[in-house]
């Protein structure tokens, strides 16, 4: 009974959250770490060193993406009852974009400015708050009274599963992004 009570509960609500929280996790653990830009810069004409304004550690990064992320997550979470999902899928896959264009910038380094990447972590954020908050309001919405109490305590542990599964995947990501950053002349995750 209880089994199939979760199998009623894994496409609609648990399925979407865990993969969006994979996603966004994978993004944090992994991949934020190696969207560094250079922190000295040099002008090619004059040969003038300039030092970043925010950034003066490579560190600062990553602190950085961090907290924009929860901006973003605040964000989401508190305008759920203006901006309703009930297509959680949709996020899912729009988080799985997110992973693919933050991925190709730590792989290829596209843009060479930290601003655009500040953005899409962000909206990461917004991403991963609406998921979470629109997947519990969805659920005492559409679940029955009766069963309303298994459904929430049963979901909330899809967002852990997803995390759990990016902190695994990361463990191997995040060095190999890393290395090939160093192998493409990008020394700076290695840096302190």
């Amino acid at each position: 009974d209880t089994l199939k009570r979760l199998r009623s509960l894994l496409i609609p609500y648990m399925l979407p959250l865990t993969t969006v929280y994979f996603f966004e996790y994978l993004i944090n653990q992994a991949v934020s770490p190696t969207l560094l830009f250079p922190i000295d810069e040099v002008d090619a004409n004059s040969k003038i060193y300039s030092r970043s304004f925010i950034f003066h550690n490579y560190r600062d990064y990553y602190v950085t993406y961090g907290t924009l992320y929860q901006i973003g997550v605040f964000v989401s979470r508190s305008t759920a009852h203006i901006f309703r999902i009930r297509h959680l899928y949709l996020l899912s896959f729009l988080q799985a974009m997110n992973f693919i264009i933050v991925v190709l910038q730590s792989w290829n380094y596209i843009v060479h400015k930290p601003w655009p990447i500040m953005l899409l972590i962000i909206y990461e954020g917004l991403l991963g708050g609406s998921s979470y908050v629109n997947t519990f309001l969805n659920v005492l919405n559409d679940v029955p009274t009766k069963d309303k109490e298994f459904a929430l305590g049963s979901v909330s542990i899809a967002d852990s599963l997803g995390i759990l599964i990016a902190a695994l995947v990361g463990i191997k990501l995040e060095p190999t992004l890393c290395n090939r950053q160093v192998n493409d002349n990008r020394p700076w995750c290695k840096l302190e």
